[in-house]
């Protein structure tokens, strides 16, 4: 459990113990129950546990709690439940609905898989309902809603709660694990072929910031959200020119709305962008079925539909990063996997507990000791009294001194780090770094073509010069120049996909041969598109309009 007013890139951090373990569900396969009403059992058995645990709930959320606010004041808060982050067959035991039916909407079965909206349950409805049937009422729209006999759900008596439209979209298993990988990949290999498809993932360039699939994707023997979202950087490129024109921008289109649903701000502009994004699949999605790249010829697929309840659950709970399963399933190895680890397997759920809470009790106060360090450093500094270079960084002393080649290289590396740092936390929007050295010296022109596949430099340099220096003298063939290897340059925050700035890193190394004990190394070029009109980007967006400087090489 965690809180709403906790900042959100806070939350999302397992190390920020933003969240809190209020308890284990018991897991039970009921034995004791025959077949057919074991299942109805489990159900009835994780409200009644739900129940326990969130029993205290009911009544603060309608009299209120006195809270010390952040600001020291004591207030009267009404804490209310207010987004249940789960997947989708939780999703439904929530609902207390069928796992063929929708958890937030009254759609039928079968009509899932044409992007339509329908009207969502209730919350006082459906508990009428259950409450009906369970007095042995035979309801019409028990059936028909596809519900469940729990008849004592445990969010009936919640107070200003309507548990339908706390129940979040759930990006990982949804979009990343569901429609992504189990659907939209399966549908391109069934068209592109296995081999093909490995074939361009090979064939990809190599970024700094890109996972390269050396050996394709058909090896991969266990996929995670990493895996996944690795592969959506650059799977429209892999798909592109091998399909059918409608599957190509059916495949785009997808990609566009994950990614839209992962933006950590956003403005109704985006959200009209997003819901475009998948009305142009639904217009185009018959083009799998029509090439038999799906064997069924429904499209009644549970996560599918799930997607026109993005854009409604963004306006009512906020962006969906912050309501992701991702953290849930971190959390569950630092809650349940490492405390069960640290009993000895029996009676472990008390052990399980009490290890907890000395690990939060250790985090607490390593917190308030390194506060009490930060203070003291402070003061130390102030004073002047400081001393640096007599303890290393295991706290003991230094008493031989590092090799002059090691020193140097280890120094060079730790003022180019904190060089970096430093313009990250700086107020710099846009800036560069090179090495203090350059990479190569005296480089001639016809190894700069031969070696580093730059036939045009010195026409390029020399147009260059002629638009930014018009005075500076001009280069000829028998010139030499100082090389780098790479270049960091700064780049602003993205509003909507990232509040902080990043650094972004171009490489430019030829192929090196075997040297003795060295491994050969592959040549690495990337290529950078560089705006040079700012207003033109912003206004026309994309690559439309824009006049870009291009720092490229041949592979």
């Amino acid at each position: 459990m965690t809180i709403g007013n906790i900042a959100k890139s806070v939350r999302r951090q397992p190390s920020s113990h933003a969240a809190v373990l209020i308890g284990y569900i018991p897991v039970t396969k009921l034995d004791c129950f025959d077949e057919r009403s074991r299942s109805q059992a489990i159900y009835n058995l994780f409200h009644h546990c739900m129940s326990c645990l969130l029993d205290p709930l009911i009544e603060a959320g309608r009299t209120g709690v006195l809270m010390t606010c952040a600001d020291g004041q004591i207030r009267r808060v009404h804490p209310i439940l207010a987004a249940y982050v789960a997947d989708h067959p939780e999703q439904c035991l929530i609902a207390c609905c069928k796992e063929n039916c929708c958890p937030r909407c009254l759609v039928p079965p079968n009509e899932r898989g044409n992007g339509s909206v329908y009207p969502l349950r209730r919350h006082g409805e459906t508990e009428e309902i259950l409450k009906q049937q369970g007095r042995g009422e035979t309801q019409v729209e028990f059936e028909k809603q596809g519900l469940r006999s729990v008849f004592s759900p445990f969010w009936a008596k919640f107070p200003h709660t309507d548990i339908f439209a706390c129940i979040s979209p759930d990006i990982l298993h949804q979009l990343h694990k569901g429609l992504f990988k189990d659907h939209l990949v399966s549908w391109c290999t069934a068209l592109i072929g296995e081999k093909e498809v490995d074939n361009r993932f090979k064939a990809m360039s190599g970024y700094p910031a890109l996972r390269h699939f050396s050996k394709g994707i058909s090896l991969v023997s266990q996929w995670t959200g990493k895996e996944q979202k690795e592969m959506q950087k650059v799977f429209l490129g892999v798909v592109a020119g091998t399909m059918d024109p409608r599957a190509v921008i059916a495949v785009k289109s997808i990609l566009d709305f994950i990614y839209y649903a992962q933006y950590q701000s956003h403005t109704e502009e985006t959200l009209q962008q997003m819901q475009v994004a998948l009305e142009t699949f639904h217009n185009n999605k018959n083009v799998f079925i029509e090439t038999g790249a799906r064997t069924q010829d429904h499209f009644n697929i549970p996560k599918l539909h799930s997607l026109v309840h993005y854009t409604q659950s963004i306006r009512s709970l906020g962006c969906l990063d912050g309501l992701n399963t991702e953290t849930s399933e971190r959390l569950h190895i630092d809650f349940a996997k490492k405390a069960y680890r640290a009993s000895n397997r029996r009676d472990y759920t008390r052990q399980m507990t009490q290890w907890l809470q000395r690990q939060d009790a250790l985090v607490r106060k390593s917190n308030y000791m390194a506060w009490l360090g930060h203070l003291a450093l402070a003061d130390e500094v102030d004073e002047g009294e400081l001393q640096s270079g007599e303890i290393d960084s295991d706290g003991e002393l230094e008493d031989e001194e590092p090799e002059p080649e090691v020193a140097a290289a280890a120094c060079g590396k730790s003022q180019e780090f904190h060089a970096l740092k430093d313009l990250l936390d700086s107020n710099v929007s846009r800036a560069f770094q090179l090495a203090t050295v350059p990479t190569k010296r005296q480089v001639s022109v016809q190894d700069l073509s031969a070696l580093y596949g730059a036939p045009d430099f010195l026409s390029s340099l020399k147009r260059f010069l002629n638009s930014r220096v018009p005075n500076a003298c001009e280069p000829s063939e028998f010139d030499r120049f100082d090389l780098y290897s790479s270049i960091s340059i700064l780049l602003p925050s993205r509003t909507h996909v990232d509040n902080s700035k990043r650094i972004v890193r171009i490489r430019a190394t030829p192929h090196k041969a075997r040297e003795g004990l060295q491994k050969s190394r592959a040549q690495q070029f990337d290529t950078a598109l560089i705006v040079e009109k700012s207003d033109e980007h912003r206004l026309l967006g994309g690559l439309k309009g824009e006049f870009f400087f291009i720092i490229s090489a041949e592979r």
